[in-house]
Order: C-alpha cells, then structure tokens, then sequence
C-alpha cells in the first residue's frame, strides 16, 4: 500500500510538472490594438493630425516592440511611450500625420514590428478626405532657365473664404523674384522670375503666401529652379569599379549657352580607356561612351578624362573630368 500511495504521489507532481513545463514553452506575449485604423473624418489641409493608438499586452509574456515603420516617412511620424510592456500592461503610440502636402482620400499605415509570434507585423493606420485650402494650378513651379525660360506662373484659388486677399509672398531663396496679383475676385497669380545674382545649379524653392489677416491660412508652394551652365557634364565625375573585365560608363554633354563649343577630341588617361563620340542632330551636344578595362590594378586611384574643345572664334580649350575607381573591399577571412 505504500508503495502503490508513494507511485501514485510521483505521477501526481511529474504531470504536474509536465504541465507547468509546458505552460511556460507555450507563454508568449501578444499585441493588442483595440481600435486599429483611426477616421478623422473631414478636414482642411492646413493642419495636421494628431492620435494614440493604446496597445496592449493580452499574452504571458513581455512584448517587445522592435520598430515602427511608416508608410509614408514624409506625413506620417510615430513615437512609443514604452517598446517593453509586460503581460497586462499598456503603451501609447503616438501617431502625427501632417496634411499641408496632402488632400483627396488619404491613408497612412504604420506596421509595428514585435516578438508576437502571431504578429507580423501588426498595422495601425488613419484614413480620411483631406480637403484642399488653395487650389494650385500647377502644382508645382517649374522655371528652367536652359530652354529660355524667363518666367514661370501658377494659378491659386481659394477653396474657402478668406477674410482678406492674398498680398504677401515669402520665398526661402533670395535670387527668384517672386511677385502675387490678383486676377479675379477670388483668383490669383503667383509668378516667379531669376534675379541677375542667381547661381548655376539646379535648386529646390519654398514659397509662402499669405494674406494680410493672421486667420487666413498660408498657401504653400514648391518650385523648381534649372539653371545649368552653359557647358553641362553628366555626371561631372565618372567612376569606376576596381576589376578586371571591361565596364561602361556615359558621359553626356550639354551645352545652353549662345555660343556652344565643338567637341574635337576625348584624350584618355591610359590604353586602359577607350572613348567613343556620338554627336546628337544639333552637332553640339555628344554622348560619350567610355569603355575601361583591367582596373582591378587602379583601385583607389583618380585620373582625368580631358575633352578637347573649340569656340567660334577658333579658340581651342580642355575640360576635365575626373575619373575615379573605387576602393577595393577587404577580402572576408
């Protein structure tokens, strides 16, 4: 009998044993979003959004949340309260969607990535109609000085009663003239023109119009200024990889100047380059292909490719460009 009562006693606490064993193999921790996706409903573009989604721990174990990724890096920003939350615990996520750059249907997802088995990656999201302050027209300013361009202009309607008309135009670059005028009662044009002291180079611009009441919402504008030199390379540096079979590269001339010059010549830095001119119908700009073989020996090294060139009046000049191969990468052990 005792012996019957003792067997008994060990199969009891070796199940029991099993039994914990196996809740603590199968405890895992589990995300929970009650609410996942937000509707803000309606609303005007010149504001942004701001909402938590509360996440909750419902499994057995600590939740760890790796990273939050956005769907849209530009709109959308979220930050977390805590990345560690225990069982039964809570965190807030919180979530800005910025809507000046935004209207129509919109939406934006976050994917949070944790140690949830079953989750891969959950997703929270907002959605809703962005409603336009300003209608641009087009939406972007486009002034390319390479094509002759003096000016460039956009139309902006109000969508909604201003308690003033726009006066005021603030632009982030002091070399583009940009001036407003009004064309109709609730029409107006945004033109935009290069100063004399504008540089060579392309450049991105930011304009901010306004009216004269501080309630009135600003209209945002983005332009785009190509003011290339008269002699464009591209790319202005040609680069190589450090091996041995032939590689090709293109460099393309351009020319926007009055007085384009004549391509005469490519003179390469070694037998190891090989250059082939192809002029376009114009004769003025070329393509230029660029054939390089064994440079698994020049790794690291620069050189210059040089275009022998001629003006109008008979004049001969060199243009550099650099050429330039690539490091060699440490062989793995």
């Amino acid at each position: 009998m005792c012996c019957i009562g003792r067997g008994h006693r060990l199969m009891t606490m070796t199940v029991s044993l099993l039994l914990v064993a196996g809740t603590r193999i199968l405890a895992a921790p589990q995300i929970v979003v009650d609410q996942p996706i937000y509707d803000f409903g309606s609303i005007t573009n010149g504001s942004q959004i701001l909402h938590d989604f509360a996440i909750r721990n419902a499994g057995d174990a600590e939740l760890e949340i790796d990273r939050v990724v956005s769907s849209c890096a530009a709109c959308l920003q979220a930050s977390l309260e805590k990345t560690r939350i225990p069982p039964g615990g809570e965190s807030v996520l919180h979530a800005r969607l910025d809507l000046r750059s935004l209207d129509g249907t919109v939406s934006r997802v976050l994917s949070v990535y944790c140690n949830d088995p079953n989750s891969n990656p959950l997703v929270v999201g907002l959605t809703g109609v962005v409603v336009p302050f300003y209608q641009v027209t087009p939406t972007e300013i486009d002034l390319d000085l390479s094509r002759g361009q003096q000016m460039a202009a956009a139309e902006i309607v109000p969508l909604l009663n201003l308690h003033a008309p726009l006066s005021q135009v603030l632009c982030d670059d002091t070399n583009i003239v940009a001036s407003l005028s009004m064309e109709a009662s609730n029409q107006f044009m945004l033109t935009l023109a290069a100063a004399k002291s504008l540089p060579r180079g392309n450049a991105a611009i930011s304009l901010t119009i306004r009216s004269a009441d501080s309630n009135d919402p600003p209209c945002r504008v983005t332009g785009f200024v190509h003011n290339p030199p008269d002699l464009e390379l591209i790319p202005e540096r040609l680069r190589f990889r450090p091996q041995a079979e032939p590689q090709m590269r293109i460099l393309w001339i351009k020319q926007h100047g009055a007085s384009p010059l004549i391509l005469l010549d490519v003179v390469s830095p070694s037998d190891k380059f090989l250059c082939e001119i192809d002029p376009d119908s114009s004769g003025y700009d070329y393509r230029i292909y660029i054939t390089a073989s064994a440079q698994d020996a020049a790794a690291g090294q620069t050189n210059v490719l040089v275009l022998k060139m001629r003006d109008q009046s008979q004049k001969e000049c060199s243009v550099q460009v650099p050429i330039s191969v690539d490091k060699a990468e440490p062989k793995s052990q």
